[in-house]
């Protein structure tokens, strides 16, 4: 169990410059840290890089942190894109914020691979690396039911762990006013950073629609898109819980998905199967059949997404209750 104590500075580790979920995640712990009013709480972006905060989050409360003393009172929280890290602060108590799981092996293999020749006559990387030893200072935060499974099929106990997820920006829940959707548009919303080849095969099966994909937006562009839209197509790797299928369905988006990563549980993206594709070519005439029915037929399949709807709206309160769970003054 971590032991925070008035004395405690609580050190977020982050990207810098990086505007992706990831990131952004990071940023609202600082922010929500300060509002439940617990005063140490800093950011220490890897590699330190002048404005490493980005534009996009300055909405985000933050006092930047670059260097500091490796002391029991600490608290890291890394992401586990740099848990390379972890065996740097021995001292230090350690959180590892599992936001995108598929990251993990991936970069760490990619640390150990690009290691000079020279620098390997002094170290070796893969010995700096974690494989989930039983540190005792250690812990690990899920951001994802799929994120769980992941972390005890790698033999971390249900009592190491503890689920912590962010939540959409605030921005995305201002308004009290019910969403207003024109039925006449037609149009599809998609990532075009995400599952880009799966989307591509679609689009060019389906002249006749209208595809658009968000791309250079800021919060307030992507929300007044999604409050005109009727629904949001996703068939992403997903290695976590996905901000923008969670901010489409604010704004009444219906959610078609495949089943990569966390969209296939559904703890993490609660809509019913019948919205869930396996991608495959041959089911791409179904695939668009469920697109076209979604969208003339938008009130009779909106209100299965109430559910996740519902749960998205919980979340900023779920992870505030969460957070004076784990740092109890």
């Amino acid at each position: 169990m971590i032991s925070y104590k008035n004395t405690s500075s609580i050190i977020i580790f982050c990207p810098p410059r990086k505007v992706t979920g990831g990131p952004e995640a990071l940023h609202q712990l600082s922010n929500k840290l300060y509002e439940l009013n617990y005063e140490n709480v800093f950011m220490h972006y890897v590699p330190q890089r002048s404005n490493a905060k980005a534009k996009n989050y300055e909405v985000y409360k933050t006092r930047e942190i670059r260097s500091f003393e490796d002391h029991p009172n600490n608290i890291l929280i890394i992401p586990e894109s740099m848990t390379h890290l972890i065996k740097k602060y021995p001292r230090s108590q350690k959180i590892i914020w599992w936001l995108s799981v598929d990251f993990y092996k991936i970069l760490m293999d990619y640390r150990i691979r690009k290691q000079s020749f020279y620098t390997k006559l002094f170290y070796q990387q893969k010995d700096r690396e974690y494989y989930f030893e039983p540190l005792p200072n250690v812990f690990q935060w899920a951001q994802s039911f799929r994120s769980g499974l992941y972390l005890k099929d790698h033999g971390i106990p249900e009592s190491r762990i503890d689920y912590v997820c962010d939540y959409i920006n605030p921005l995305f829940l201002e308004s009290k006013q019910p969403v207003s959707k024109d039925l006449n548009n037609k149009t599809i919303l998609y990532n075009p950073k995400k599952g880009k080849k799966e989307i591509a095969a679609l689009i060019q099966a389906s002249p006749e629609l209208e595809w658009i994909p968000i791309r250079n937006m800021n919060a307030i562009q992507i929300k007044e898109l999604m409050a005109k839209s009727l629904l949001y197509v996703d068939f992403g790797e997903n290695p976590g819980r996905d901000k923008m299928l969670r901010e489409s369905v604010s704004q009444d988006c219906c959610i078609i998905s495949g089943k990569n990563g966390s969209s296939a549980y559904y703890e993490d993206l609660m809509i019913p199967e019948e919205y869930k594709f396996d991608f495959k070519e041959d089911l791409i005439p179904e695939i668009i059949n469920k697109i076209k029915s979604v969208l003339e037929n938008y009130p009779q399949h909106i209100p299965y997404f109430k559910v996740y709807k519902e749960m998205v709206l919980r979340e900023e309160t779920l992870f505030e209750r969460k957070l004076q769970e784990i740092f109890r003054k």
